[in-house]
This record gives structure tokens, sequence and C-alpha cells, in this order.
């Protein structure tokens, strides 16, 4: 059945019972649950203190608790400053616990080379997210609006957003966001404030020209309503209602091919089978892509970008590697390999004198003991190896893969290059400066993790065993992801 999309609540003379229209919208979208607890983001303006006052109206019949939270971004001086003591009179007059929070949205902005607003608004939504865990809300109400969606429709037009942009925001998101207020215009509102006598701030930066979408606001908008359709702003927001539809369910599909695709050699390195993806409609394959990144931290992809990682998966050797902001992507034989960023592979060294306890950058802690013959562990644990202490020649040699590197595998019948071995181990080219090696006499004798090597496996003697342990955030990262290709994997993986 299709579903119907209502129409926006634009017109402010409209004969509507604004509380019980949007009383109707929450339930309509399912935006909350009885027992929730809700915490309303209130700036002072007039969108804010509305949603504020009809959700206070409509909490005995929703159910929930409410709770206001206010965050000062360190601009507008004074002003600012008459913004937060409004919100905390306002909720302190409506019996509500106010929740503040203060920023430096220009010294955020420049550190991070974003715009003002943008900087804003991360300090913004991680204020709010920290109240919540705190103090345990369950969800955020915003005060976006239904003109809020449409200047965003042309915000990202101008910007030649795709599907996904054009869909603009929704009346609920994953991270706990809720917008009851964007079936409504800033219009009704406006005029229900007025009615109801509520007073609220104004903040005189919305009416500056220097943002984009104040321009959009006063001369966009009013001139194609004037000149083209004077019920521009309805048809808009019906559109994007039918577009975030129609990315519902390309958003479903996206997610099936995560999980059939997509496979997780450490807690954060996400692998993905090249060949599927390319199998996939393009509409699913961005998305898809866009999903790998954001899940390992990294942010918007632009159109540019994802061109790249397609270009990176149909590429016919490995080892390309693509740096994106929060995260890498790296082509491994048949995979697209996707984790955060890596510091470069820094150049180290160490010795292992004898038995004890070494320490070695980048932070990996050796342990040597010789042991009398024993029977052998079956299997030893991968941060542990067993050499034959008559082939053991102190001080062995510790640290990452050189150029000309050989190394015999066991059973093997000779030495081979340590990159084929490697290769057939299926280890990433990406990782491969980073793993840690032990060395006896220019031989390999232990790739730390993924196995011992000849000359040095035991032979009934006495053994030397020596353990490795990762002691950093940066080590136990690699540590993880070296584990993550020891264990079995698909073939077609470099």
């Amino acid at each position: 059945m299709v579903r119907r999309v209502a129409p926006p609540l634009v017109d402010p003379a409209a004969p509507v019972d604004l509380v019980a229209w949007v009383g109707e919208y929450i339930r309509q979208e399912g935006l909350v649950a009885p027992g929730e607890r809700l915490l309303v983001a209130v700036s002072g303006g007039p969108d804010s203190v509305a949603l504020l006052h009809l959700l206070t109206r409509l909490r005995p019949a929703l159910g929930v608790t409410l709770g206001v939270a206010h965050f000062h971004h360190g601009v507008r001086g004074e002003a600012a400053d008459v913004d937060a003591a409004f919100v905390a009179r306002l909720a302190a007059d409506l019996g509500l616990p106010c929740h503040q929070g203060r920023g430096e949205a220009v010294a955020h902005a420049r550190s991070r080379g974003l715009s003002l607003q943008m900087a804003a608004r991360d300090l913004r939504r991680a204020f709010l997210r920290r109240v919540c865990r705190e103090a345990g809300y369950d969800k955020v109400a915003l005060g976006h609006t239904a003109d809020d969606q449409v200047e965003l429709f042309f915000l990202r037009l101008l910007r030649g957003a795709g599907l996904t942009g054009l869909a603009g925001m929704w009346p609920a998101s994953p991270e706990g966001f809720i917008r009851p207020l964007l079936g409504v215009g800033k219009a009704p509102l406006l005029a229900w404030l007025t009615r109801e006598g509520l007073s609220y701030r104004q903040d005189l930066s919305n009416l500056s020209p220097a943002y984009l979408r104040n321009r959009v606001r006063q001369e966009l908008l009013p001139q194609l309503e004037a000149r083209y359709n004077p019920r521009l702003r309805e048809g808009i927001w019906r559109l994007m209602a039918r577009l975030r539809e129609d990315e519902g369910f390309l958003g479903a599909e996206t997610e099936a091919a995560f999980a059939r695709l997509v496979r997780r050699p450490a807690p954060d390195l996400l692998a993905l089978d090249a060949a599927a993806l390319l199998s996939l409609p393009g509409a699913v394959q961005s998305r898809l892509l866009q999903r790998l990144v954001a899940a390992i931290g990294g942010g918007e992809l632009l159109a540019s970008q994802r061109r790249s990682l397609l270009s990176l998966a149909q590429a016919r050797k490995s080892g390309g590697l693509l740096p994106l902001s929060g995260c890498t992507v790296a082509r491994a034989g048949g995979e697209l390999h996707f984790f955060p960023p890596l510091p470069p592979a820094p150049s180290w060294q160490g010795l292992l004198p004898g038995p004890g306890g070494v320490e070695t950058p980048p932070g990996w802690r050796w342990e040597v003991r010789v042991l009398p013959p024993a029977e052998p562990l079956a299997p030893l644990p991968p941060e542990v190896v067993r050499l034959d202490a008559g082939q053991a020649v102190f001080p062995l040699e510790v640290r990452p893969p050189r150029p000309g590197d050989r190394c015999r595998p066991a059973g093997a019948p000779g030495g081979r290059k340590l990159q084929d071995v490697l290769t057939d181990l299926h280890v990433p080219r990406w990782l491969r400066p980073h793993l840690p090696l032990v060395l006896c006499q220019g031989r390999v004798v232990w790739l730390a993790g993924l196995g011992a090597a000849h000359p040095g496996r035991p032979s009934g003697g006495a053994v030397v065993e020596i353990s490795l342990c990762p002691t950093t955030p940066f080590t136990r990262r690699l540590w993880g992801y070296i584990l993550g290709f020891a264990r079995p994997r698909p073939r077609g993986t470099d």
C-alpha cells in the first residue's frame, strides 16, 4: 500500500489546533514512546520555544518526561548571554530541568577548517549527546520546521547534491534526534506564539546576507513563489517526503548488502569484496561506500571521492591507497579495506639479548624465557612462539620488514622472498610495513602473530619462548589487525 504524504501546515490562517496537529504528526511518525525522557534543545528563538511549549502541553498525552538543553556557542557576545538566561527562566517557569553548556565555536572552526555554522553544530550536537548520556535522556527534540527543510533542499541543490542530500532531514534519526515540527511552517508557529502570548528571542544573525541560507530564505524563495509558484514550499516539502521514501528503500537494500558482503577482520577494520560491490546497482554502490566510510568514522563522501573508490575497486592490482577524512581505503587482493588512518610506518630496531623483558618502539613488549624440553603446546597462542634453543643465537633482532628480506616457512623446501610469503598469508600490503619480526643471524624466525619459520622450530630439546605484547593504543590496534589476518579468510585477499 502506498503511504499517503500529508501536506505540511504552512498557512498561518488555517483553522487548525496546532497542539493537536503536532501531536498527531508525532504519533504518525512514531517519534516517541510512552515513558521516554526527551531533551528539548532550546536556543531561545521562536521555533525551539514553540517546540518546548507544544511538547509541554502534549506531555500528558504522550506520556513523556521533558528536560531543556541550551548551548552557548561563545559568539554574539552579550546577546548570547541574554539568550541563555532567557532559556533558563523559561525552563524554571515550566518546572523543567535546564542543562546549559558552552563552547568556543570560532576556535573550533579554525582548528578543524570548518565554517562557523558547521563548527557550532558540531559542538552543539556533542553537548546534547553528552547530556543525554549523563542525565539519562532517551532522545533529543530539535526545532527544525518545514521551512528549514525547504531551505535545505535548495542549499543542497545549489551544491549539486544527490538523492540522499535532497531528501533532507528525517523526522527521526538513528542517533536519537527527533523533529516534531518538521511538518509545520514558520509562519503558523509565529502566529501561534502571538495568539498564546508567548515570548521568544530573535537572533539577528539570521537576517545577515553573509550566510547563504539567509539569502535563500530572504531572496530566492520569495522570488520563486512570487514569479513561479505561490505554493512552492508545499510542493518541495512533498517532493522531499517522497525522496525519503525512496531513500528508505535504498537504505534497506544497502544494509542488506552490508550484512552480505562486508566482513570485519578487526573491530575498526572492514573488508568489502570489490567484485561484489561492482555487481550492485549504482545507487546501492554509492550508499554502501558511504556506509562503510561512516562506520569507520569518516565523513560524507564527495562525488569525486566515490568515483575514486570505484576506480580503486576496478583496479587490476593490489596496493592502491586512498586517504579520506577520518578513514583510509586500501585495495588488497579482491577486497577493499576500510580503516582509520595509520601514521607512517616507523623505522625501528631492537635486540633481545637473552632471557628477560625488553621494550622496543613503537610500543612492543618482548619477554624471553629458556625452557627445558617439554611437550609442545598445541596450538600456541598467536602472541607466543617457541624456537629451538640450539638454533636461537642471541642477541635476536626485532624490527619491521625490509626490502630483500627472505623467509623459509614451516614445511617449505627452501627460502622465499618475505613479500611472497606474506602474500600467501593474505597479509595486505598496507599492513606489512608495520609487522614485528624476529630474526636470528639475519634470518626471519618469527612473523609475530602469523607463525614461526625455519630455522628455529623446536626439535625436541630445550626451547626459547618469546612472547609479544602491545603496550600502546597504536600497537594494540596493529595487533588486532595482525590477528584478524592470521585467521582463516576467503581466498583472493592479498
